[in-house]
């Protein structure tokens, strides 16, 4: 997973995309029922304000899934709204988060495999509508829930959390795991950030095995001390926040950790 930095979002977003989303907030806030609120929802002009979200992104942001880091072996990358705006799976009660609908801090970058439900022979996942929390008799049900909003704590990772990125590991075939050492929460975290994400699936699984080959070919050059500095560079490169699955070549490089030129990559003490 990636973190993303808040401030890079919002230094891009315009005036013009800020008034309109104001304003199909407005609309939404004021209908008188559900129905209402579900064919404001439906309008392309309602979807317009998160596909024009995603084109003012600047391509660093938009280069892979904020969720898997995958790039065009998990196909688009559609606008994910965390909090589902019309259901949620998780509480059959709750009718979604529909006045976070026009929020942009409720949106992320999602590959069709993270945001869309599917199955296969081996695995399935794909979020869709779930959004499962660590404390759930404190969901908000309601734009007047504010306080409960805050105190939510998503049971799954979430990309603008800073912390939540070094929760993911992965084992030396490219499977997805919890970091060594997590507590009993994080493990059911990253568990379910598997799930929901659909983040064992085999193409992905596989690429990021094939990271795991890239990092000990570049490894052993440096140990065997061919062409050093061509090594260092293409594991930094590897690493670097924007690149394809970043997270996991920091974890297979960690391993490696006792070299002194891998400890000057990953800034390690």
């Amino acid at each position: 997973m990636r973190w993303i930095c808040k401030d890079n979002i919002e230094e891009c977003l315009t005036q013009a995309w800020r008034d309109l989303a104001e304003q199909a907030k407005a609309e939404l806030i004021a209908a008188p029922d559900e129905a209402a609120r579900k064919v404001i929802l439906r309008r392309a002009t309602s979807t317009n304000v998160w596909r024009d979200f995603y084109d003012l992104l600047p391509e660093s942001l938009k280069r892979k899934c904020w969720y898997c880091e995958a790039e065009e072996i998990r196909s688009d990358m559609p606008v994910d709204h965390f909090r589902p705006k019309n259901k949620v799976e998780d509480d059959k009660q709750h009718g979604g988060y529909w006045w976070l609908a026009f929020d942009w801090t409720n949106y992320r970058c999602a590959c069709t495999f993270c945001n869309s439900r599917r199955v296969f022979d081996e695995t399935e996942g794909g979020k869709a509508c779930r959004f499962p929390l660590e404390n759930p008799d404190e969901r908000a049900f309601t734009p007047a829930d504010q306080i409960k909003l805050d105190n939510e704590r998503p049971y799954f990772l979430d990309p603008f959390n800073p912390d939540d990125e070094k929760l993911l590991w992965f084992d030396p075939d490219g499977k997805p795991t919890y970091r060594p050492l997590a507590t009993a929460e994080q493990q059911t975290k990253v568990k379910n950030s598997i799930e929901i994400f659909h983040l064992d699936q085999t193409k992905i699984v596989r690429a990021r095995n094939k990271v795991r080959l890239e990092v000990e070919r570049q490894v052993r050059k440096i140990k065997n001390n061919d062409d050093v500095q061509a090594a260092k560079n293409q594991l930094r490169r590897m690493v670097q926040n924007t690149e394809m699955l970043s997270r996991a070549a920091i974890v297979y490089l960690r391993s490696h950790r006792e070299l002194q030129e891998v400890k000057d990559i990953l800034d390690l003490d």
